[in-house]
């Protein structure tokens, strides 16, 4: 099992078959029950983890004490990358939303195998830097005003990223909703703004974008 989820690691799955080997020689699995906290902003960096079942919800705490939402990542998806590259301090707050299990790599262990493998360090850095281009995404959503622009710019990167007929969204509403700094009913409202105006057609769970904005 812990070979098919490799295979499917953005960071992994493009290692030679010996470095796979010396991956999985390290990993650890473990599972979480919905709402459990991985680790905080502040705790130190332990490792890398790769979710193979369930959500894990990334946040950071503002200034003024307000959640904010960087990411929801679903199986095949890593986090911790920045504890591989020097950083001591994890920077965000990691807890599951739902039943989770991860395959868990120790610091040390990797980056023991990091020294070795210099393919595997680019992909570390390459995960990073699409990891910074989702920032920038929340970023942007923070400094947009209307509700309507942020959900439909959220629907735009999905098209983008999952390249299929009807999107799925990559959590629950009201967790979308956090993600795009909303209530959970304005989240709602601005897709029923969009079906109503032909840009969208919701299924459900799943949506298709018909047209481009006005």
């Amino acid at each position: 099992m812990e070979k098919r989820f490799i295979d499917n690691c953005p960071i992994c799955s493009t290692q030679e078959e010996d470095v796979t080997e010396q991956i999985l020689s390290v990993i650890q699995k473990k599972t979480y029950p919905k709402n459990a906290l991985l680790f905080e902003q502040e705790d130190e960096s332990k490792g890398l983890f790769l979710i193979t079942k369930g959500t894990v919800k990334i946040s950071k705490i503002s200034p003024n004490g307000k959640e904010i939402v960087l990411g929801l990542l679903g199986a095949g998806k890593t986090f911790g990358e920045g504890s591989l590259l020097g950083q001591d301090r994890q920077a965000d707050t990691a807890a599951t939303t739902e039943p989770t299990e991860v395959f868990y790599l120790p610091k040390k262990e990797l980056q023991n195998i990091l020294q070795k493998n210099p393919l595997l360090y680019q992909s570390v850095v390459a995960s990073l830097v699409r990891w910074m281009a989702n920032l920038n995404n929340v970023i942007e959503n923070i400094n947009t005003p209307s509700a309507k622009e942020r959900v439909w710019s959220y629907l735009c990167r999905l098209q983008s990223e999952q390249n299929k007929p009807l999107l799925q969204l990559s959590g629950k509403k009201h967790e979308v909703a956090l993600m795009l700094g909303l209530r959970p009913e304005t989240f709602s409202r601005a897709l029923a703004e969009l079906e109503n105006e032909g840009q969208i057609k919701m299924n459900h769970k799943q949506i298709q974008i018909l047209q481009s904005p006005k």
